[in-house]
């Protein structure tokens, strides 16, 4: 049986404001929880779920193992055999628990249909470098890199063939909308294409900015909003499926590396010297956030849903935030301790309250069984009750008082 603690925020108390609206909470906290050795650039971190994800690097000591992988959320990594030293990952796609791409340097695409436990190197018919690797399904999939690189298979990824793009621009980043509809954006250049990608045309309405911009990523949070962003602090949004994209104000002229949205609101870009933004509404203001590294160059970032959010950095370390942002609302002010813990159990205090609700970061409410009613308030069971972060809110017409927790 599991010894339970609460273990409260104060960067998080609701002790502020009150009325009818949400309020945003913003963790400034982004904790290291890993740092690789032998030092290496992490170039992607890409997560299937909040548990398993995996990172690729650069490695020039002779060392094989550049591809990593978690199955506790980051808590610890497993070191996978590549069979290439000295090589450059730049992309992961994850398919399901047992199925993922990687692609790098010298046109390698390795494919893992285990797990991770074997990586088989497939032919692409190609030296270049491959920076992009998307599929739209299990067997359709694209890849893009150097030189205007495009590539398409339609086995899952046992072969390749190309397809023409009619430029020489680096490509760097590559996004489908749908099965149809996909983007490949680079060295100032976008390309589209509307027939699963047979075909590929430029898309010369994108406000590109002198004296020029490099794509480093573009991605569509669902069928008509879209993001990208760029060297020397630019962010692209676009709100018609790519049809038209504007610029938006981020507040820096640091290089960003990557951008990636939770939702058509929660969002994070990362770039050079430690930089890291947030936004709360959709890229119309953005927030600095503070990094623990330093200026390490930031050059990958995960959200998986809008509170939990992963980084890596150009030395080989790993940050998470899983209290990235929560929203609740109607606070009102209230710094009375309410919650007491026992032995497996939680006493809330309702005092002239009236009802008591257990949230999960997601908003979606948590039913705690084999609760028991005195004058004050409930004392409640948390047998089966996963560890992890949960919101604790108390409620009398339309005032609420919330506090997180972690239940470990």
């Amino acid at each position: 049986m599991l010894n339970f603690k609460f273990y409260f925020f104060r960067s998080l108390l609701i002790i502020f404001s009150f009325g009818w609206f949400m309020i945003p909470l913003i963790s400034q906290d982004w904790q290291e929880i890993q740092r690789f050795n032998p030092a290496q650039t992490i170039q992607k971190i890409k997560f299937l779920n909040s548990e398993l994800g995996y990172c690729v690097s650069s490695l020039y000591n002779g060392s094989t193992r550049n591809i990593h992988k978690t199955n506790n959320g980051g808590l610890s990594w497993e070191s996978q055999n590549s069979g290439f030293t000295s090589m450059r990952f730049m992309d992961i796609f994850i398919l399901d628990e047992q199925t993922t791409w990687i692609c790098g340097n010298a046109g390698i695409i390795l494919k893992t249909t285990d797990g991770g436990q074997n990586w088989i190197l497939k032919n692409t018919g190609t030296t270049e470098q491959i920076w992009s690797i998307y599929f739209t399904d299990a067997l359709n999939g694209f890849a893009c890199g150097s030189t205007g690189l495009l590539l398409r298979t339609k086995d899952g990824g046992d072969s390749w063939d190309p397809i023409p793009s009619g430029i020489n621009n680096l490509l760097y980043s590559m996004h489908f909308v749908n099965s149809s509809k996909g983007f490949a954006g680079g060295s100032n250049v976008l390309l589209r294409t509307d027939d699963a990608g047979e075909t590929w045309y430029k898309e010369n309405a994108f406000p590109f900015s002198p004296p020029g911009d490099w794509i480093r990523k573009i991605l569509f949070v669902n069928e008509n909003v879209g993001y990208a962003c760029a060297d020397i602090g630019r962010i692209y949004k676009t709100l018609d499926g790519g049809d038209h994209w504007t610029k938006l104000e981020s507040g820096t002229q640091e290089a960003l590396m990557e951008i990636d949205f939770a939702n058509e609101n929660v969002g994070v870009a990362v770039g050079f010297n430690g930089t890291i933004l947030f936004t709360k509404d959709g890229g119309a203001k953005w927030d600095p956030m503070n990094s623990p590294l330093g200026t390490d160059h930031l050059f990958t970032v995960d959200l998986l849903n809008p509170q939990l959010g992963f980084i890596a950095s150009h030395q080989g370390r790993i940050l998470k935030n899983d209290l990235l942002s929560v929203s609740l609302s109607n606070p009102t002010k209230d710094s009375d301790s309410w919650l007491y813990q026992s032995h497996q159990s939680l006493y809330v205090d309702l005092g002239e309250y009236e009802k008591f609700e257990f949230y999960n970061p997601a908003g979606q409410l948590v039913q705690l069984q084999n609760s028991q009613k005195d004058n004050s308030g409930y004392l409640f069971s948390l047998t089966g009750i996963t560890p992890g972060l949960y919101i604790a809110c108390k409620s009398k017409f339309n005032n609420l008082t919330c506090l997180p927790c972690i239940i470990y």
